[in-house]
């Protein structure tokens, strides 16, 4: 009888050790290390202001159509490509545009550490993607008379970062050019991978949301966050999505009454986007009839990324591609079983 009692003891500890394990289990904890990336990060910034460069067939022949989209798209000079390229000259002996230059050299100069990150950020992209190529990474200053939140451009072949919407929060020239708070918040070396892979992945995968209703846009925005959850695992998920930890903290404390509140609105299937908005966007908080005073901005984008996640967390059987190419956001939300 001891015998047989000490079997079913060490039976079920192992039973128990095994459910603990399966409880614990990531599905994003895949083996990386023997993904190889190298990225191609050219710093626009740097050929530019130490006139490393300095003719239009050399800007063409290292930045192709970047050179354009840069100083036309980005800074907004007008003319011929020549006439644009001629103040893109001279826009490089702005006394105000060296001195924010010279603050992104002292805090990009050596951009190994983002780089680094990027470069595991893109083993985790080819681990689940392993045939999309991976674009080149533009870095440049997109200040002109004031602060463009145009950061991540997508084009040709690149994605761009601008480094001079990273210098930190309290970085004074933000302030002086009045740029909002809630903008500055983001502006922190911490968000270039984030922002980086977020432009990757709505490139990517844009083409998978309808965009007709609230639903659409929430689960949309709620794969892009997954992305990030996927290719960025170790940071934190108050970066990935904007807030500060306060704010994070808010929505996960009253996620079941954000939810509550969409589902009693009737807002999952309503296409009108001027209301809707409101809880999308980015801003200072939330403004709007029947949610508390002080809520966070973007609570649709925390709910569909919380309902994605208990998606892929229960459907084991949906892999990445599957997720970000299904434009059913419906058929994804019921799978999901999402309730807070």
């Amino acid at each position: 009888m001891k015998k047989k009692i000490g079997l079913f003891t060490t039976l079920f500890s192992l039973f128990i050790i095994v459910l603990c394990t399966s409880c614990n289990h990531n599905r994003l904890d895949v083996d990386i290390s023997e993904i190889k990336v190298e990225l191609e990060v050219l710093r626009m910034e740097e050929d530019i202001f130490e006139n490393k460069l300095n003719t239009p067939a050399e800007f063409t022949k290292k930045y192709g159509t970047f050179v354009n989209d840069y100083s036309m798209g980005i800074l907004g000079f007008t003319g011929n490509d020549s006439m644009a390229f001629e103040q893109l000259m001279m826009y490089k002996t702005d006394q105000n545009v060296l001195k924010i230059n010279k603050a992104v050299q002292d805090q990009f100069g050596d951009f190994k550490p983002q780089k680094d990150e990027l470069t595991k950020a893109y083993q985790y992209f080819k681990f689940y993607f392993p045939n999309i190529k991976i674009p080149k990474i533009i870095t440049f200053i997109g200040f002109r008379d004031g602060f463009s939140l145009y950061t991540n451009p997508v084009g040709e072949g690149y994605i761009g970062i601008a480094t001079d919407m990273h210098l930190g929060k309290d970085f004074k020239p933000y302030e002086f050019a009045g740029l909002e708070q809630f903008w500055r918040k983001t502006c922190i070396p911490q968000t270039i991978a984030t922002n980086h892979m977020m432009a990757q992945a709505n490139d990517l995968f844009i083409s998978s949301n309808k965009s007709e209703t609230f639903l659409d846009e929430i689960i949309y925005f709620g794969k892009l966050l997954y992305f990030l959850d996927a290719t960025l695992p170790e940071i934190e998920d108050h970066i990935k999505i904007g807030l500060t930890k306060e704010e994070f903290e808010w929505c996960k404390q009253q996620e079941h009454d954000i939810w509550t509140y969409i589902v009693r609105e009737k807002l999952l299937y309503d296409t009108d986007k001027k209301k809707y908005s409101k809880l999308m966007d980015e801003g200072p908080k939330t403004v709007l009839e029947g949610v508390p005073e002080g809520a966070p901005a973007k609570l649709g984008r925390y709910i569909g990324w919380m309902a994605v996640r208990q998606l892929m967390t229960e459907n084991e059987d949906i892999s990445l591609p599957d997720l970000m190419k299904n434009s059913d956001a419906k058929g994804l939300l019921q799978q999901s079983g999402y309730k807070p």
